[in-house]
């Protein structure tokens, strides 16, 4: 091991998001993804533990994952059919688990979902602890018009965890500045870790475009805006091909048939072929009514694709207008406008492409990430 490696060896155990398996991050594509990091942080010499709410299907996984220990709840426990009690086991996991975590140095949250087992192990174990949030989870809450019981549970939980955590890692300045006033945490308490592209995987390549094709990649649901940007392509000669799952499925389908649009929904794609996908395509839109740091629009941009998002949060401070891609509204009519002017012009896109290809370069580059997750954890563990 060289120095550098010798140096960074601490062991962390990653806390996934509650209910969440390896298992369903194989099942949904996002294994290779979402590991990705922790293989570079293994290979810098930090001992890496994954604690998941899987059973003997993670262990399975886990021969894939070399240096990778991977701890799934339910070999330790019965897994309950019912959400409530799988909720309370939880609350078990600094028991069932205490020799795993006594063994550790740092503990990370994967999502807020779940941070509570990470910070009630913490004030068990007096270990370090990131609270890890790829988007607010709270702001989400509200934003997806949720009833006070439910927001209420997720303010006392983000709270706990907020509170428990040694640093707070968010991934955009708006999410830094919502854990601010909505529960207090000093500004020195956290910092802006961006979602990471892995650049040499996700690169432009000279494919044949689809031309007169739209891409959408992400989940089916509310959030994603998918009935207004079907609206905004139906009556148009553009075929609109959208990749991903979500319980809107069926009546995305539906609205897509009612409206005459030419719409394809291709389903789940596994992360490594997602490369050639963006690349075959002119224009990348993501027209959701909010997002975090929204992982599929960084990876089309740095594809090289032209890209068209909604003017919100999370994805307006991604977007530098006519550099490295175009924003519009919500709307049916606005999308549409959006997609007219870059459908209809070849040489905006390319130059638009160009910009946010290096835009991620700067910002958002896997060895950058891991850089910054270093220098934290040798702040945690100074003078340890």
């Amino acid at each position: 091991m060289d120095r550098e490696a010798e140096k960074n060896k601490y062991r962390m155990a990653l806390f996934f998001t509650w209910d969440v398996s390896l298992a369903l991050w194989q099942e949904t594509g996002l294994l290779q993804r979402e590991v990705r990091i922790y293989e570079e942080l293994r290979d810098k010499g930090v001992e890496i533990v994954f604690l998941t709410w899987g059973g003997a299907e993670d262990v399975e996984i886990a021969k894939t994952l070399a240096g990778i220990e991977v701890v799934p709840l339910y070999n330790y426990l019965p897994r309950p059919d019912n959400k409530v009690l799988r909720a309370f086991c939880s609350l078990l996991v600094p028991w069932k688990l205490r020799d795993v975590l006594k063994g550790c140095d740092i503990y990370k949250t994967n999502q807020m979902w779940g941070g509570w087992c990470a910070a009630i192990s913490k004030i068990i174990f007096r270990k370090k602890m990131i609270a890890r949030c790829g988007y607010e989870l709270y702001v989400f809450t509200m934003k997806q018009g949720h009833g006070f019981l439910r927001s209420f549970f997720v303010s006392m939980i983000s709270w706990f965890t907020y509170n428990t955590a040694d640093h707070i890692c968010v991934g955009t300045v708006s999410d830094a500045r919502d854990v601010v006033k909505y529960f207090k945490m000093p500004k020195a308490k956290i910092s802006i870790h961006p979602n990471w592209i892995e650049t040499s995987v996700f690169v432009p390549k000279d494919v044949p475009k689809k031309e007169n094709s739209i891409l959408y990649v992400g989940r089916l649901n509310k959030q994603k805006n998918l009935r207004q940007l079907i609206k905004a392509v139906a009556g148009t000669p553009w075929e609109l091909d959208i990749v991903g799952e979500g319980e809107l499925r069926e009546e995305l389908e539906k609205t897509a048939k009612d409206l005459g649009a030419n719409v394809n929904f291709l389903g789940s794609v596994p992360n490594d072929q997602l490369p050639d996908i963006y690349n075959a395509y002119p224009v990348f839109v993501l027209p959701s009514h909010y997002e975090g740091n929204p992982k599929t629009l960084l990876e089309a941009m740095s594809c090289g694709c032209a890209v068209l998002g909604s003017r919100v949060s999370g994805i307006e401070t991604i977007i530098e207008p006519g550099v490295s891609g175009a924003l519009c509204g919500t709307k049916a009519a606005s999308i549409r406008e959006g997609l007219e002017n870059l459908m209809g012009k070849p040489a905006l896109r390319e130059r638009l492409g160009e910009g946010a290809r290096q835009q991620i370069l700067q910002k958002h580059t896997l060895d950058n990430l891991v850089r910054r997750e270093l220098a934290l954890y040798d702040s945690l563990m100074e003078g340890r």
